[in-house]
């Protein structure tokens, strides 16, 4: 299977060597792309010198959406049977990436994502971070009925339907939040599952989840959610 994995970045200099290493280390046989959210430091240098491809914003997008739109649009035009979304801040670990490509290679799932809850091991992420993981949790049980205990985790993988419908087919907005992007795969028809997995805390910078984000965070994503609930018909004519 022709396989992408997909490096987000955002100024992360002091990590995406050694994000960028492990990968290539575990994962020769799989491409690799940063798709780097207009970062204003060495990113790009590093991933010359690595050999690693990138996708360039030439500002910043604001969030992890605007990144996200380019790598479905990547993939789909490559033609990739399987995408992967790997941060570049080094808290996730390579040597996990088979736990959510193997439910998409065996036809099981179209949406795997990575959870740290499941098993409770590993780096459990921050406080504040993990109020805002429980409200969405609710949320998105309230309207799909599914349990996803780390709604928010970067750590996913695709299959090429999920390639084709967001690289290709959906043209609507998609806004400040990756919880809405779970409820669009649902209500796409896109089946979703949930792995366990292991993360490891941030090595160097800090977090863009800080107080005032913390306090945004929750009304941007109500905002999606109703957003997404609106379009629920549309969704589903879409995907046909």
């Amino acid at each position: 299977m022709k396989i992408l994995i997909s490096v987000i970045s955002y100024n992360e200099e002091p990590n995406i060597e050694a994000t960028l290493r492990d990968l290539l280390d575990q994962h020769a046989g799989h491409d690799i792309v940063v798709i780097d959210n207009g970062s204003s430091d060495r990113t790009q240098a590093i991933c010359r010198r690595l050999g690693v491809r990138t996708v360039r914003h030439c500002v910043n997008t604001g969030s992890s959406v605007g990144a996200l739109i380019s790598y479905f649009a990547f993939a789909y035009t490559h033609g990739y049977d399987v995408l992967c979304q790997f941060d570049g801040d080094g808290q996730h670990v390579a040597s996990e990436l088979p736990k959510i490509i193997g439910p998409v290679a065996r036809g099981e799932a179209n949406c795997v994502v990575g959870s740290r809850f499941l098993r409770r091991e590993g780096f459990q992420s921050t406080a504040l971070r993990r109020i805002g993981i429980r409200l969405f949790s609710g949320l998105f049980h309230l309207f799909t009925g599914q349990r996803l205990t780390d709604i928010t985790s970067g750590f996913r993988a695709y299959d090429a339907a999920v390639i084709d419908f967001f690289g290709h087919r959906y043209r609507e907005p998609l806004y400040d939040s990756m919880n809405q992007f779970l409820l669009l795969c649902y209500f796409a028809g896109f089946r979703i599952q949930e792995v366990p997995v292991l993360m490891r805390a941030r090595q160097f910078g800090a977090s863009e989840f800080n107080l005032r984000n913390a306090m945004v965070f929750p009304l941007k994503g109500l905002v999606a959610f109703a957003a997404c609930l609106l379009q629920r018909r549309h969704i589903a004519a879409i995907r046909g």
